[in-house]
């Protein structure tokens, strides 16, 4: 219901009340855009700290991987060198083992009595459990390397072990960190969309303010009482709401209707119900599209919800002209015209001057 806003437009006392009002709603939606504005600088102050945190996270991530790359190196050195070690204690205990047969098999030798043979024998003796002490102590060396280097990979291996689980949890840090900074844009782009919904709604209350401001001055002029003809309906369709008091479909509260509401297709046409000029042409705020004529003599009509507008201020229109289309824009959820008829701002019912 568009109420009283043309009685609003028309006469100063009224529209004072209705800047004030405007006005009032401009400084709530403007104390409204700085909440939002210092809510934003709080979130893009958050979300600096967190990429500053995210970054750290990713420099001890960084610095783990190339510690894990040092291990893995000096793990696969360590292998490599047992491997190492493992064939020289292979050829080694051959080396032996060949050595203690001929140890036996001199052993089993059976005695002579040549001394030459004998002695000959001696030093075979002597020279072979030399042998076999200096193979045998190489072998325990090489046994005594051999478990250095295993222990050392075991210990290595541990400190990979410890490594990968350091990772696992810098890891953990690193994705909350950054499932903090997606919820946090996410919160920011809310922010930016109401953001520029208000700003948009300041910038539709800031018009609507300058626009009422201009109509009160324009508006003001004394207008000669007299008697017009009759009006044409501004467009087919079905009334749905009749002049006067009426019950909300919805809170099934009283309601006081100060024209009539039309409901009918998209886009058809709605024509000047009088001859007259365009006084009022643009959006109004909470109302869409609206289109105001003076008839002179007092009388008034506006047209509410059109989808789009015809005409523009100032333009003089015949009875029929064609001003605007059928819409949805301001509060209604379905094709409707509003159309009203006021005289010195008094509404009155269309129905008993429409023809």
């Amino acid at each position: 219901m568009i109420g009283i806003l043309i009685s609003i437009l028309i006469f100063s006392a009224d529209y004072k009340g209705e800047l004030k009002k405007v006005e009032k709603d401009l400084e709530e939606t403007q104390k409204e855009l700085e909440t939002l504005k210092k809510k934003e600088g709080s979130i893009l102050n958050e979300l600096e700290k967190i990429d500053i945190e995210a970054e750290r996270q990713e420099r001890k991530l960084s610095q783990l991987k190339k510690n894990e790359k040092k291990i893995r190196e000096k793990i696969e050195f360590l292998s490599k060198g047992s491997l190492t070690i493992q064939k020289s204690i292979d050829e080694k205990s051959n080396r032996l083992n060949k050595g203690i047969l001929l140890f036996y098999r001199e052993l089993s030798i059976p005695p002579s009595t040549d001394i030459i043979q004998c002695r000959q024998k001696e030093e075979n003796i002597f020279y072979l459990k030399q042998f076999l002490k200096g193979e045998k102590s190489i072998l325990d060396n090489l046994s005594s390397k051999k478990d250095s280097l295993l222990l050392s990979k075991n210990i290595v291996q541990d400190e990979l072990k410890s490594l990968l689980a350091l990772q696992k949890e810098e890891k953990a840090i690193r994705n909350k960190i950054l499932a903090q900074k997606k919820a946090k844009r996410k919160l920011l782009n809310t922010v930016k969309d109401k953001k520029g919904e208000v700003e948009k709604l300041i910038a539709e209350l800031k018009r609507s303010r300058e626009e009422l401001e201009e109509f009160m001055r324009i508006a003001a002029k004394d207008e000669k009482k007299g008697k017009v003809g009759k009006f044409i309906w501004p467009s087919r369709g079905t009334v749905i709401s009749n002049f006067g008091t009426v019950i909300d479909p919805v809170y099934g509260t009283k309601l006081l209707n100060n024209g009539i509401d039309i409901r009918a297709k998209e886009g058809m046409g709605v024509v000047a119900s009088h001859d007259g000029e365009i006084v009022y042409a643009s959006r109004f705020y909470g109302y869409g599209n609206i289109v105001i004529i003076d008839h002179e003599n007092g009388y008034h009509t506006l047209y509410a919800h059109l989808a789009n507008i015809e005409v523009m201020k100032g333009e003089k229109v015949k009875q029929g002209e064609t001003i605007g289309r059928v819409g949805t824009s301001g509060t209604v959820s379905e094709p409707t015209l509003h159309f009203e008829i006021r005289r010195d701002g008094r509404a009155i019912n269309p129905l008993t001057l429409l023809k």
